[in-house]
C-alpha cells in the first residue's frame, strides 16, 4: 500500500478508541488501585457495621478475611468476565459487548457507592466482584474492538490506548486516595 493510500487518523477514530479505552481500561486501572488508600476507612466501616449487627467488635481474623475477600474478589470477577467474553462476543459483537459491559459498571458503581449508607459491607464485596467481571470483559473485548476499527498501518499506535488508559486509571486511583488531596474522613465529619 502506498503512502498516498494510507488513511489518516480521523477525529471519529480517535474518539472511538479513546472513549472505548476510557470506559474500559481506565475503569480497570482505577479499580485495581483505588482500594489501597482507603483500607483503614473501609476496615473501620466493616467494624462499625459488624458492631451494629452483632453487638460485638469484629474479630481480627474475620476482619482480615473480609478485607482479603474485598480485595481479591475483583480478580475472581475478572476471571469470570474473561472466560465468558467469547460467548458474549459471538452474540453481540465487539461494540455490542463493550456497550453491554457498561451495565456491569453501572451496577457496580451503585453497589459500591450505596454500600456504606445501606450499612452493608456485602454490597462493597459484590460491587468489587461485578466491576471485576466488567474489567475482565473489557480487557478482552477492547483490544479486539480497537483492532477492528483501526486501519492496519496505525493499529499498533491506537492499540496502545488500552495500556495508556490502564496506567492513567491506576494513577488516578492512587492520586485520589491521597489524604492531602481530598482530605480525611475526620475532615468531612464522620
Amino acid at each position: 500500500m502506498g503512502l498516498a493510500q494510507k488513511q489518516p487518523v480521523t477525529a471519529c477514530l480517535f474518539c472511538a478508541a479513546f472513549f472505548g479505552a476510557l470506559g474500559s481500561s481506565f475503569i480497570y486501572g482505577y479499580n485495581l488501585s483505588v482500594v489501597n488508600a482507603p483500607a483503614l476507612y473501609i476496615k473501620a466501616f466493616y467494624n462499625r457495621t459488624w458492631m451494629e449487627r452483632y453487638g460485638e467488635p469484629l474479630g481480627a481474623e474475620t476482619a482480615t478475611l473480609l478485607w482479603s475477600v474485598t480485595v481479591s474478589i475483583f480478580s475472581i470477577g475478572g476471571l469470570l468476565g474473561a472466560v465468558s467474553v467469547t460467548m458474549i462476543l459471538k452474540i453481540l459483537g465487539r461494540k455490542g459487548t463493550l456497550l453491554l459491559n457498561n451495565i456491569f459498571a453501572l451496577i457496580a458503581v451503585l453497589l459500591l457507592s450505596l454500600g456504606e449508607s445501606a450499612k452493608s459491607f456485602e454490597m462493597l464485596i459484590i460491587g468489587r466482584f461485578i466491576i471485576g467481571v466488567d474489567s475482565g470483559i473489557a480487557l478482552c473485548a477492547l483490544p479486539m474492538y480497537l483492532g477492528e476499527i483501526t486501519p492496519r498501518h496505525i493499529r499498533g499506535s491506537i492499540g496502545q490506548f488500552n495500556a495508556i488508559l490502564i496506567c492513567f486509571g491506576v494513577f488516578t486511583g492512587q492520586v485520589l486516595g491521597l489524604p492531602e488531596l481530598l482530605g480525611q474522613v475526620s475532615d468531612v465529619g464522620e
